[in-house]
């Protein structure tokens, strides 16, 4: 078909350029079903798969069966996605945004299965989709999806991806933004500096580095979308919040077992080994962990705080810090990105045996083994970046850089391990780049490498591989992998996988999310624990694997109330998941309390409140791009305000009322997720049970109000939102974007749980 017949209908990101356009059948999978039915028909090779999120385990066994291009409706290049197809050389373009074509199941327009399409990768960032003409387009009329955001929403999300809070840029110039905003040395590290205790504005300090610096990370990750196989923030927020229970204790334990030195001597695993997890990432993940997951407990209100736990999580982070790099800047976003751990050993050995690709077979074979042990080594660990990590670069005497990555693929504190035999601990792949053209090197804090351009494996020239059988096989032991054996482990991997894949696609969504949040929690202590020689110890005598009670509460609130999808991104993005270390200032003047109040409900205002100006000279909000957001003090000020206004008031006065609310609350719950699936006739059925459940909420309403007038407003706009509905305007029963019933009913209920001090746990409601 001829350049000029095709027509285009999508732009989205290129992962990877290419001058050559690449066309094929275009086959939508949306279910780990799909995926399986796809690749047992034995087209793969042929068609262009089109899937909903970047998430990299989903299409697991498409990528294996080697599909000939890829498109999303979400992510982005450096999502994991992203990564495995720059890993097996398939064209992609993510968040593909398509201007006309038929409806998916959820209202997405998508093209028609089985039509032609042609990807268009000759230029980055954006990539382009075009389709044969003549192919299938949704009818005039067809219901389509609401938007997941508006396009406001939308803007203050792209601010706060490119921006720390809206304020601090990526890169080097945020690392130095940040640091110069900071009140002491604690991202040094020095032999004093780590075998003391920190004082609290050390902790503060390395608080707030921590939140940009996750974000720095992270945050082009935060697009990537839904998975469809594995439930990831679910899992990976009540990870946090276990992590946050349990590991102040054993790092303790660690620490008494091996000393403050025994644990710089742990750190310095990542010079002297390779294939050990004991790694970048680990190092990173264990310290921040702990104190995100302080972050995630303290805004569900669980548990008490404990400053001298997180101060143990990151003295510990900091003196395996202290190991890895031996002393000096304690992050690699301090570093200039680049990460160049091994000793002169090691590469001296790759040096010398490593083999040099000239043939176009070999550099294919090598990177058809790469992504195969990479996939594994994702879905081992439900998706996620334990299985792999890089070190580098390390420059060579002809101008290149050698990058040295580590692929898991076996770990027996995992039962699910068993359904890939055969393998080694890890392999170990020295990589040898010569690049033709200016590269921009970031190998960041959790050791990922990323290029600009991004397709880096275009300049490999040749590589040495080395598998560690066990985690303890002793360095000396490592051994060279020749191609036969490479081609051995390559096939066991793809069959491992081909018995993963559908192992966790047949799991409930509870057992993922438990199966997930025993990856974070373990693996993220497990390298340090075993080498300390406690890691039979933390099993058999502490318990490791029981789940804390704390935690059993937070899996109700962020997973059955489905708050982790908002809450994670929320914490993250503004920071606001590394919270300072409380301190008492004098409460704020009561006039604050409306302001702040409202926005401890609603967590951001758009527009600007009428004391705007004094309430951010006070330091208790401030104005980003993303709207107006209560600062560290605020949320502090609103506490006490919040504290004083519950001594002043008859709690007992108020019971009646919010149990009256209770009886209706539940109702309410079942008329929305009714509303969601209903039909005309059905809803408008609903709208009358609606007008009455709300018409029954009233007294509890007003009586409330008679203690609290400020309740009185709830009456006001339930009329106001119950009005619109009943005339015809849907948006305003449910929608999240607008002041609905649903929205307003929300906050209501927030309100009387904030104005007694209750706890949805303790409430019932989770």
């Amino acid at each position: 078909m001829s350049e000029s017949t095709f027509e285009p209908i999508g732009t989205g990101l290129t992962v990877f350029t290419d001058k050559h356009p690449v066309e094929g059948p275009v086959r939508w999978l949306d279910s780990p079903k799909a995926v399986m039915d796809f690749v047992a028909s034995g087209t793969a090779p042929e068609t262009i798969v089109l899937v909903r999120g970047g998430t990299t385990t989903f299409l697991t066994p498409a990528l294996n069966a080697g599909v000939k291009g890829v498109l999303t409706l979400q992510g982005a290049p450096e999502s994991h996605l992203g990564i495995l197809t720059r890993e097996y050389g398939i064209p992609c373009v993510m968040g593909v945004s398509f201007e006309r074509g038929v409806r998916s199941a959820r209202g997405e327009v998508i093209p028609a299965d089985g039509a032609i399409v042609r990807l268009d990768i000759s230029a980055a960032p954006q990539g382009h989709v075009l389709i044969e003409p003549g192919a299938p387009v949704a009818e005039e009329g067809t219901p389509t999806a609401p938007p997941a955001m508006d396009a406001e929403t939308l803007a203050q999300i792209q601010v706060l991806l490119e921006r720390f809070g809206g304020e601090v840029p990526h890169g080097s110039v945020g690392d130095a933004e940040l640091r110069a905003s900071l009140s002491t040395g604690v991202l040094h590290l020095d032999d004093a500096s780590v075998r003391r205790a920190l004082s609290d504005a050390e902790v503060n300090d390395l608080s707030r580095y921590a939140g940009w610096n996750m974000w720095d990370c992270l945050a082009a990750r935060a697009t990537e979308g839904e998975s469809g196989l594995i439930p990831r923030q679910e899992y990976e927020s009540i990870s946090f919040v276990q992590i946050w229970q349990r590991y102040p204790q054993f790092l303790r334990l660690i620490t008494d077992a091996v000393g403050a030195d025994g644990v710089v001597e742990l750190g310095r695993a990542s010079r002297r080994e390779i294939g050990t997890k004991a790694n970048l990432l680990h190092t990173w993940a264990l310290g921040f962990a702990v104190a995100f997951g302080r972050g995630v407990a303290l805004e569900l209100g669980l548990g008490e705080d404990r400053p001298e736990d997180l101060r143990e999580g990151f003295a510990f982070q900091r003196r395996l810090y202290h190991g890895q790099w031996g002393g000096g800047e304690m992050f690699t976003s301090m570093r200039g990105y680049r990460a160049p751990l091994l000793e002169d050993s090691w590469l001296e050995r790759f040096h010398d045996e490593h083999t040099r690709f000239t043939e176009p077979e070999q550099r294919r074979d090598f990177q058809r083994f790469s992504a195969s042990t990479e996939m594994l080594g994702f879905l081992l660990h439900f998706d996620n970046r334990a299985g792999l990590s890089d070190t580098g670069p390390y420059p060579t005497a002809d101008g290149g850089f050698v990058i040295v990555r580590d692929h898991f693929l076996q770990e027996e504190a995992y039962q699910w391990g068993q359904l890939a035999p055969g393998l080694p601990y890890a392999v170990t792949q020295a990589m040898y780049f010569e690049p033709d053209e200016p590269l921009d090197l970031q190998l960041v804090d959790i050791g990922t490498l990323f290029t600009e351009p991004s397709n880096y494996l275009k300049h490999l020239k040749g590589a040495a591989v080395y598998a560690r059988d066990r985690w303890n096989t002793p360095a000396d032991e490592v051994r060279l992998l020749d191609p036969d054996e490479m081609r051995r482990i390559q096939v066991l991997c793809d069959e491992g996988c081909s018995r993963l894949y559908p192992h966790i696609a047949g799991m409930s969504k509870r057992e993922k999310i438990m199966a997930g949040a025993k990856v974070y929690y373990t693996d993220f202590l497990l390298p340090y624990a075993r080498a300390a020689g406690v890691w039979d110890q933390l099993v058999e005598e502490h318990d490791f694997f029981e789940i804390d009670p704390v935690t059993s509460q937070a899996y109700y609130a962020l997973v059955r109330d489905g708050t982790a999808a908002a809450l994670i991104p929320r914490l993250f993005l503004t920071g606001a998941g590394f919270p300072p270390l409380p301190s008492a200032p004098e409460p704020p003047d009561p006039s604050a309390f409306p302001t702040l109040h409202a926005l401890a409900l609603r967590g951001m205002l758009t527009e600007a409140p009428e004391d705007a100006a004094a309430l951010e000279a006070a330091g208790l909000i401030v104005s980003t791009p993303a709207g107006w957001m209560l600062t560290d003090t605020g949320r502090t000020g609103h506490e006490q305000l919040l504290a004083a206004e519950r001594a002043s008031f008859d709690r007992a006065a108020v019971a009646p009322a919010y149990d009256r609310f209770l009886t209706v609350n539940g109702k309410l719950k079942v008329l929305c997720v009714a509303w969601q699936s209903g039909g005309a006739e059905q809803r408008a059925r609903l709208l009358s049970e609606l007008e009455d459940l709300v018409d029954r909420a009233r007294p509890a309403v007003r009586r409330t109000a008679k203690v609290l007038p400020r309740f009185a407003r709830y009456d006001e706009r339930l009329s106001v939102a119950l009005g619109r509905a009943l005339a015809g305007e849907e948006d305003y029963v449910l929608s999240p974007l607008r002041e609905s019933v649903h929205t307003v009913w929300m906050e209501l209920h927030e309100d009387y749980l904030m104005t007694q001090g209750i706890t949805r746990e303790e409430e019932g409601s989770y």
